[in-house]
């Protein structure tokens, strides 16, 4: 018995010791505003811990003033002297500075929070605080709260771009369009690994005459026209003698009188009434398989097989993408253990290629 206790004892020390020093948190300052702002467990000070999570998420040790410290919202705060974001005091004018719903602002400048530097607010170039405001709180879904607008300018995602601010519209997430242009908005550039986000908005085309109607989140039509912006010159414009049929199929890929359009690119060769779309990016109609839209050419239309979501076989050949795998023996090729490579016996590959003999 005496030995259980030592036991116990014990356990209860190292639970104190641990708690003593590995402990950051103690008493959140006021719950009911912000989950990351706490008083330190031992120090007298404010520790900024987001959502509390301090051993994965980590802590800092702020230098505000206890007594007079209140958060005001999830990641600021502020005391009788300055203005904290995630703990850290922010130069910005301590009497006029405002947060007010997703603007960031004192008389001088308008914040960004989502700037290169981790903890410290960006200055928005050239924005007014004066008359900087949501470009239109109408705008559906998450998407509003991109865009903004002063007397001078648009700006989206906080950068300053092309456009008139009192005509300045979003379609979708693709186009937008003002008085005069229509504009591509970019997101991304690149594939896979190389994709990097730019948040570019591109002034691509003088307006065009008729009624627009948004098609689907990257399609609009603006009268007998269909714009979009997917391909390398990011902006693709088709113009018909008139449009009678008009049909969503996904973020990709819309029919406009029974064409197939993916990416912005015009598909005609594709039959639309047989089109189906396959697992990952592949697809087929009643003549043929396609990749992306475009078609395999020597695919055995009854034997073909997807096996990844850039491989396919049929009893003849190995296909990456839309191209034939040179040399790849169908009935042996499968995946090995390393990523991206895969083998038949006899040589191994990668993106298609081949890149050694298959190890003995």
């Amino acid at each position: 018995m005496k030995v259980l206790y030592i036991i116990l004892a014990l356990v209860i020390l190292a639970i104190l010791v641990i708690r003593f020093f590995l402990f950051k948190i103690g008493k959140p300052v006021n719950l009911k505003v912000s989950n990351s702002y706490f008083h330190h467990y031992r120090k007298k000070l404010i520790v900024y811990s987001p959502m509390g999570n301090w051993f994965e998420l980590g802590y800092f040790e702020s230098t505000a003033d206890v007594a007079t410290f209140q958060p005001l919202n999830q990641d600021f705060g502020k005391d009788k002297n300055s203005v904290f974001w995630k703990g850290r005091k922010q130069l910005v004018d301590y009497d006029t500075f405002e947060i007010d719903g997703f603007i960031i602002k004192d008389k001088n400048y308008v914040y960004n929070s989502n700037g290169n530097k981790f903890d410290e607010l960006e200055i928005i170039k050239d924005a007014d605080p004066k008359t900087y405001q949501l470009l239109d709180s109408s705008i559906e879904n998450y998407q509003h709260i991109n865009w903004f607008k002063d007397i001078n300018a648009v700006y989206y995602k906080n950068k300053k771009i092309e456009g008139d601010p009192h005509t300045f519209k979003p379609l979708n997430d693709a186009i937008a369009i003002d008085a005069n242009f229509i504009y591509a908005i970019i997101t991304y550039r690149g594939e896979g690994i190389e994709m990097l986000e730019v948040n570019q908005v591109i002034r691509k085309h003088k307006r065009i005459d008729g009624e627009i109607k948004p098609i689907n989140e990257t399609y609009v039509q603006i009268g007998n026209s269909v714009v979009s912006a997917f391909t390398k010159s990011e902006f693709e414009l088709h113009t018909f003698d008139s449009i009678v049929t008009v049909k969503s199929i996904d973020y990709w890929k819309i029919i406009v009188n029974n064409i197939l359009i993916n990416k912005g690119i015009q598909r005609p060769e594709i039959d639309v009434e047989s089109f189906e779309d396959l697992d990952h990016n592949f697809s087929k109609d009643k003549n043929s398989i396609y990749f992306d839209c475009e078609k395999i050419a020597q695919a055995d239309y009854l034997s073909f097989k997807i096996i990844s979501n850039e491989y396919s076989k049929d009893v003849k050949h190995v296909y990456f993408k839309n191209n034939i795998v040179k040399g790849a023996n169908p009935d042996t090729f499968k995946a090995t253990s390393e990523y991206g490579i895969w083998e038949d016996g006899q040589n191994r590959y990668k993106d298609g290629q081949v890149i050694s003999p298959n190890k003995a």
